[in-house]
């Protein structure tokens, strides 16, 4: 039985969010606990980062990556909004995008120029952690961006390199989360989950299979990954 069980509405189309945008960056309308509009989605982000304050940050685990059996679950969405609901309670808080398949961070929080990402860091031995990691996009909350689509993203992620970063990571903040791709088109996901430990899954009312999401679990246990928890975004 999964530690957390949230049913959350969907989300909306995104739109612009006026006034909160920082000069240097995009804010979409999907981050709901930036606003008062969608009060039931951002209370239902609030109950599960309560949750994993609880239930795994005072346990001192320091990061969990987001996953999804398929595309359309709102997989994004949930670590994008964790991630900022978290920095909005003084976590400090790294937000890593490594979906460098089809990257969709940015669509929520867009940087307003093109900068270097995590294709790019660990593609180079010359490039520091500190040169791809945007700092304080919200207070306590940072950014590394997948840097783009890649053709070559399982080999990046079995980067010995790629395992030093998030070891790094894991040390130099509160709390990391990490957007991982779906599981039934790739394996990247499964990777990722070996690495940090932990995983969040995410699924959408009518649109996952359950069967899917006891798969996922199980081969996620399979791979030494512990499962965290279950969201249900509602159709």
């Amino acid at each position: 039985m999964s530690e957390l069980q949230r049913e959350m509405p969907a989300s909306a189309t995104a739109q612009a969010t006026p006034d909160a945008t920082p000069s240097q960056y995009e804010l979409s309308g999907d981050l709901v606990t930036l606003t008062d509009v969608r009060l039931s989605e951002a209370e239902a982000i609030r109950t599960i980062r309560t949750h994993i304050t609880a239930r795994h940050i005072k346990d001192g685990r320091r990061g969990i990556a987001v996953c999804a059996p398929s595309a359309e679950s709102g997989c994004t969405f949930t670590a994008v909004n964790l991630a900022v609901a978290l920095s909005q309670v003084g976590t400090a808080t790294l937000l890593i995008d490594c979906d460098m398949r089809s990257p969709s961070v940015e669509r929520f929080i867009r940087p307003r120029t093109a900068s270097t990402g995590l294709s790019d860091y660990i593609a180079s031995e010359d490039m520091s952690a500190s040169d791809c990691i945007h700092s304080e996009v919200l207070p306590n909350l940072s950014i590394l961006y997948a840097g783009g689509a890649s053709d070559n993203a399982q080999e990046l992620l079995a980067a010995e390199r790629f395992r030093q970063l998030i070891d790094r990571c894991l040390r130099d903040y509160e709390f990391t989360i990490i957007d991982t791709p779906p599981t039934n088109a790739c394996a990247d996901a499964r990777r990722i989950g070996s690495i940090i430990g932990y995983m969040l899954i995410v699924a959408r009312a009518n649109v996952t299979l359950l069967n899917d999401v006891s798969t996922l679990a199980q081969r996620l246990q399979e791979d030494g990954t512990r499962v965290v928890g279950t969201v249900l975004n509602e159709d």
